[in-house]
Formats: C-alpha cells, structure tokens, sequence
C-alpha cells in the first residue's frame, strides 16, 4: 500500500521539527560554529520519519553521566573535540610559567587546556548555566510538538485509508 498522504504528513512533521529544534537549541544558546543548528535534518524511510542530529546534541539536552569513567581512547577523542570547539570559540590556552609570565601557545598548552576541560567535564558534567544538567530542549520540543504531529500524521493515513477503500 503506498501511502502518499502519510509520507507527505511525514515530511511536514520533519520540517517543523527540524526547525522547532533549531530555535530551541539556540534559545538555549548553543551556538558556537553552527555545527549543530545546521545538523538537525530528517527523512522519512519505509512510512518512519527519522530525526538525526550531531551526536553531542543529545549530550546538551540530557546532560552526560558523571564519575569519569571510560577508557582512554574515548577521553582522548573528548579531548581533540574541545580543541576543536575551543578554537572555533576563540578560546585560547593561557598557562604561565615559574615566573608568571604568560608562555606562547604551542601544541602542548592547546592538550593541557583539552585535557582540563575534558576533566571537569567527567567530573562534573557539560553545562553550569543548567546546573551541569542538560537544558532539555529536545524534550521540551517533543513534548510541545506531540498532539500537533499526532493530529498531522492521522490526518494522512486517514486519507490513504479512504483512499484504499474507495479503490
């Protein structure tokens, strides 16, 4: 049974929900090299509509676990990503020597600043502004879109079914 007015309530649902999360995100303030925002997108598959973002999106609407566990490989992995947002920020390793004196940024100052970051963030979690907690977005997203695309998804395969019928 093909379902054309169900796929295109699907694809409707996609784009109100990618753009929905996308403000929600940024409301938020997680707005740093637009990696995320441009990230959210959708697709609909076999009558399922897939939502699909950077994977540390579920990160910042959740939170992580703290306790520091992991292995090595994946704390040096947290490490080159902080690197990565940190200078994508403008964020700059500032380290002293013995006398005070600021000491140029060389690829060892950029390690230690991931390596502190990715600490605190073990230990702690991601976001003090939510009390190291996730903002929720994604949940408050699915929870105020819920009886919208339920009603927009129904009204779609209501209409293939009669559709059907009248075949």
């Amino acid at each position: 049974m093909k379902n054309k007015h169900l796929n295109e309530a699907l694809h409707e649902a996609g784009k109100l929900i990618k753009s929905k999360l996308r403000v929600a995100a940024s409301e938020d303030g997680f707005k740093s090299s637009g990696k995320l925002d441009k990230s959210f997108d959708y697709s609909v598959v076999a009558d399922e509509l897939q939502v699909k973002a950077e994977k540390y999106a579920g990160a910042l609407s959740e939170g992580i676990s703290t306790g520091g566990s992991g292995d090595k490989a994946e704390f040096e992995k947290m490490q080159l990503n902080i690197i990565q947002w940190a200078k994508a920020k403008g964020i700059r390793p500032q380290v002293r020597d013995k006398k005070g004196r600021f000491q140029k940024v060389t690829d060892r100052t950029w390690k230690s600043l991931g390596y502190v970051l990715s600490r605190s963030i073990r230990r702690k979690g991601i976001s003090k502004r939510f009390g190291y907690k996730g903002s929720g977005f994604i949940t408050q997203v699915k929870s105020s879109m819920e009886k919208k695309l339920t009603s927009m998804i129904l009204e779609g395969y209501k209409k293939d079914l009669i559709e059907q019928i009248n075949k």
